[in-house]
């Protein structure tokens, strides 16, 4: 498998920029399509499209470096159909000043709801190259992938573009909203929460601005928001489960409130409504749990009291785990 940089010639600056983290971390020169670099492009006498066509159809990881510039440029969108028809594995990567409400990315062949991050961000960026690490091989020096992700965001902002978020106006529209407290329905609708608000959407704000769900609780929203598992693994699947929050716990420097307690807070999002059944086991017994679609596809676009709120326990649970530990953290890609 190879990595397939799909993005605008207008925005190598940034390609140039994620190639250079690629191979800091350890990607292959051979193991990287980016045809704005000769080094990685298409062979000389190879007649570009039939190259580039030739190279999808082997099913690369596709990285979409998503811009204004690239929803303008039609070889662009034709990389991008081609890709979507074949269901690559691929990640959505925003430009600085990419505008997520944009109508082109609204309505495009990506599905706008699916987990993409802005190269700005450190977190995303993190477990950007954790995915990454599933079919590539990469540095397990957490110390070497810190570097790289700092150098990187350390040239991306020397490069002084302004980042550009979707504003409230633009992300909300007027509409009517469930009455639950005024307070909190006003501060959702002002930090521009998606149109489509259900009266679940809003008990689940309300719980976590009224400070009505427990640490363990708002840690494990988190622990979803940042990995994107939206669906978790339950029944005899739930070790496997905790193995993997322990994990993230030890990268992340959590203390273990999370992995300790996940039965019981899977027990109280089920009681509260906000989970259900996605996958059950031959006997028809639950193995799988899925945060239900009315609240799951608000979670990347929080409003900032209800991401404070979270963040307040996130920062508040930091531990600092011992260099060697039951998950040693050498052996982990970060």
């Amino acid at each position: 498998m190879k990595i397939f940089l799909s993005h605008t010639s207008k925005n190598k600056f940034y390609g140039d920029k994620l190639v250079d983290l690629l191979r800091s971390v350890g990607i292959k020169e051979n193991e990287i399509i980016y045809t704005s670099n000769t080094a990685y492009g298409i062979p000389v006498g190879q007649n570009i499209f039939n190259w580039l066509k030739s190279q999808i159809s082997e099913k690369p990881f596709v990285i979409y470096l998503l811009s204004e510039e690239y929803y303008q440029s039609v070889a662009c969108l034709n990389e991008m159909g081609a890709a979507w028809i074949i269901e690559n594995k691929h990640a959505a990567l925003f430009t600085p000043n990419f505008n997520l409400s944009s109508k082109e990315f609204q309505n495009g062949a990506l599905d706008p709801r699916e987990i993409g991050f802005y190269i700005t961000d450190e977190e995303r960026v993190l477990s950007f190259l954790h995915l990454i690490s599933e079919d590539f091989e990469i540095s397990k020096s957490h110390i070497i992938i810190s570097q790289s992700v700092k150098k990187f965001l350390a040239e991306i902002d020397n490069y002084k573009t302004m980042v550009i978020k979707p504003s409230a106006n633009e992300l909300t529209k007027t509409q009517e909203v469930p009455i639950v407290e005024k307070e909190v329905i006003k501060d959702v609708t002002k930090k521009g929460i998606l149109s489509n608000q259900t009266d679940l959407f809003s008990k689940f704000i309300n719980l976590i601005i009224s400070k009505k769900l427990k640490e363990d609780e708002l840690l494990f929203l988190h622990y979803i928001i940042e990995t994107g598992r939206f669906k978790l693994m339950t029944g005899w699947q739930e070790q496997n489960e905790i193995a993997n929050i322990k994990e993230w716990e030890v990268i992340n420097e959590i203390e273990n409130k999370l992995s300790r307690n996940y039965p019981s807070i899977l027990k109280r999002f089920e009681l509260r409504g906000f989970t259900e059944v996605s996958a059950v086991t031959s006997s028809n017994n639950p193995k799988e749990l899925k945060i239900k679609d009315e609240i799951s596809e608000h979670l990347l676009d929080l409003p900032e009291k209800v991401l404070n709120a979270i963040m307040e326990i996130v920062n508040k649970s930091h531990y600092e785990y011992p260099e060697k530990t039951n998950y040693d953290v050498d052996d982990l890609p970060f």
